[in-house]
């Protein structure tokens, strides 16, 4: 990939987030480390829920996302970095600045209500919360007095600007129906519901719903500018509420076709006529319609120019608009996040540009080095499938050339041809199959060597989904492969996939999840280990002709890894934020407690070893619950003991972790939502 034409800036910012990001520990009775953290990701990609601009600091741009917390730009957009540090839910839901009082930024998310406390967020509220899948617009919004917040079950709340910190008093009213967006109008607050239009008068909710549609109403979002007032419709589209007549008037979509639904609306500061709706996430084709006139007349935007220097994603255009906003004291410029990028228009909406230097909202659900060549990376992401490094995660391609589009789980690489990869996908459509391909050309193309889902009844627990997660292959025979799925246990082929056939003889609890839940012996690889949920770790001898379970009781065990030199020695993340470690090739286990809380929510799920340093192991936890997880832990003693690495970056999930050889300690870490970070463990 090309340098950056702005490599000066990137590289500047580059410095400023790792030099952030430096920190000193060590573990007692050990030597001391020095622990850098850098981003590694590729930018953009993944679903951008929010986006505002701070009134007196343009150049402060907020950025959500479903599922990596909150994104802060200080240079206008050019570049973002994380700023979700101490939020516990990373699903945002709004995000806006008090025009009156600067310092006051607040953030909705799934977990509660938060507001910026200099570097990171300090929750005002857990009560008040957003958790659906689709959020509103206008969710939370600063007037003279009062912060209003909109909730999506629970109406909405107010608290005094005097001190956020006092308890929200709930406005009755609205209880039971989704608030999608807030808006002030004549002096009155105005909500969008599921139920309609409403204004609040001497502390009661008025409905406003004269030439609405009747029967099933659902606004979508609120906005008002000057002295009018527009409600968006899911399925009838724009509304124009009409102060002589007390009515709403339909200003419906003009250009065919029209689309089915609607989610967002954006409408000028400074000029109530310009008007930008955007069609709803769940219809495709996406589509962006503009009016110059209040609604009367329309025009389909077409213009969405993805940058040349981005990595490719899976998409190049538009994709379910989520959010819309015009800078403060600028009519033209806007930004608009949508399920995959954040964009940026200097017209008012007629053209758009891809921004997403920094943008690391990406699950990560492997990754792995090149045995042969370190600087070569293979990245299993969520949507965007697999994406390839050539140079240590500087830049990336996407590699998915014969591959379904959906979600890359797992990958392999054969010890001795590393050109020789296989790869595990869970397609957005499943279709009965488990889906695994092959390449020769280290993954410049791939060939379909799945097969068809067992046909067998899953149990109903709650753990259970069917879903192939783990992918390893014989490091002799490359033909050789072994799928763990959880549910169906282990499937395995001997000629490269032409047959496939069930190995869980033995294997009473066929339930494997993650990547690193299926271990082959390098040196014997007759040798196999299986984490399973409930049922503990399974050992094979035979090429998984049999399992024999090799712990006792009902174990939740996840990511398995071992010393590469001595594969006797392992560790297994399990329930409870605990590690399972073996010296004896899983004769016999020992369980170590990490240093954080244990609880029926948390565990480890993620485990690996420095290669030629055996007494450095790390451990990444996750919660089930997808809230702020403990984050990593590192053992300078073999495994015998951790402790826990800080991070400056949001605590989401670890879901994957892969060392380097050589000095110092370095490798990469995969995150459920902020994507990958490259760490070393360098001695002072």
């Amino acid at each position: 990939m090309a340098k950056r034409k702005d490599s000066l800036l990137r590289c500047a910012a580059s410095f400023a987030i790792a030099a952030s990001l430096m920190i000193w520990t060590a573990a007692a009775g050990a030597m001391p480390f020095r622990v850098v953290w850098s981003p590694a990701g590729y930018g953009g990609g993944g679903r951008f829920t929010t986006v505002t601009v701070d009134p007196f600091k343009p150049q402060n741009v907020y950025v959500g996302s479903d599922v990596a917390g909150i994104f802060r730009s200080q240079d206008g957009g050019g570049h973002f970095s994380l700023f979700g540090k101490s939020l516990n839910g990373f699903a945002v839901a709004g995000i806006t600045v008090n025009p009156s009082e600067p310092h006051q930024v607040v953030a909705l998310t799934d977990d509660g209500l938060y507001q910026n406390v200099g570097d990171h967020w300090q929750r005002l509220s857990g009560d008040i919360c957003y958790p659906s899948r689709f959020f509103g617009s206008q969710v939370l919004l600063f007037t003279r007095m009062s912060l209003w917040i909109a909730a999506d079950t629970h109406g909405v709340y107010q608290i005094p600007l005097s001190d956020l910190k006092t308890p929200p008093r709930h406005i009755q009213g609205l209880d039971g129906c989704k608030v999608n967006g807030l808006a002030v109008y004549d002096g009155y607050l105005y909500a969008g519901t599921s139920r309609g239009v409403y204004f609040l008068k001497q502390g009661r909710w008025i409905p406003q719903q004269e030439g609405l549609p009747q029967g099933q109403l659902d606004i979508q979002d609120i906005a008002a500018s000057g002295n009018v007032l527009y409600g968006l419709e899911k399925t009838a589209g724009l509304f124009c509420w009409n102060p002589q007549s007390r009515a709403w008037n339909n200003r419906p979509v003009t250009v065919r076709p029209p689309s089915k639904d609607y989610k967002s609306l954006a409408v000028s500061p400074g000029n109530p006529n310009v008007v930008l709706i955007g069609s709803h996430p769940e219809n495709w084709p996406h589509r962006l319609y503009k009016s110059q006139d209040g609604g009367k007349t329309w025009a389909s935007i077409t213009s969405f120019q993805v940058d040349p220097q981005a990595p490719a994603n899976w998409t190049q255009t538009l994709t379910g608009v989520e959010n819309m906003v015009f800078m403060p004291g600028n009519e033209k410029a806007m930004f608009m996040t949508d399920w995959w990028n954040l964009w940026q228009s200097s017209d008012a909406g007629d053209h758009w540009m891809q921004k997403f230097a920094g943008l690391q909202n990406t699950v990560v659900n492997d990754v792995r080095i090149d045995p042969k060549h370190p600087a070569v990376l293979y990245l299993c992401t969520a949507d965007n499938g697999l994406m390839v490094s050539e140079d240590a995660g500087q830049h990336w391609r996407r590699s998915m050339n014969g591959v379904v589009d959906g979600h890359a789980q797992a990958v392999a690489i054969s010890e001795n041809d590393p050109a020789r990869v296989v790869l595990l996908m869970n397609p957005w459509d499943n279709k009965g199959r488990i889906y695994v391909y092959e390449s020769r050309d280290a993954g410049n193309t791939w060939r379909d060597i799945g097969f068809p889902r067992p046909a067998e009844a899953l149990p109903h627990l709650g753990y259970v989904n069917g879903m192939a997660g783990s992918i390893v292959m014989d490091p002799f025979f490359s033909d050789i492969l072994y799928v763990g799925t959880n549910g169906y246990g282990v499937y395995k082929t001997v000629n490269d996939g032409k047959d496939w056939f069930p190995a869980n003889n033995g294997l009473t609890a066929p339930y494997i999840r993650g990547a690193g839940a299926l271990w082959i012996d390098p040196r014997h690889p007759s040798t196999l280990f299986a984490a399973t949920q409930s049922g503990g770790i399974y050992k094979s001898i035979d090429s998984a002709g049999t399992w024999r379970q090799m712990t006792h009781g009902n174990l939740f065990v996840f990511g398995l890894a071992a010393d590469p030199a001595n594969p006797s020695r392992m560790a297994a993340g399990c329930a409870g934020n605990t590690v399972l470690t073996t010296q004896d090739g899983g004769a016999t286990w020992k369980e170590v407690r990490l240093p954080a809380p244990s609880s029926s929510q948390m565990a480890v799920n993620c485990v690996a070893f420095a290669p030629g340093r055996p007494e450095v192991v790390m451990a990444g936890a996750i919660r089930y619950d997808v809230r702020a997880a403990e984050g990593l832990f590192v053992s300078t003693d073999g495994a015998a003991s951790f402790q826990k690495v800080p991070m400056d970056i949001p605590a989401v999930n670890i879901n994957a972790i892969a060392l380097n050889a050589g000095q110092p300690i370095s490798g990469y870490v995969g995150f459920n939502g902020t994507g990958l970070f490259r760490i070393e463990l360098k001695e002072p």
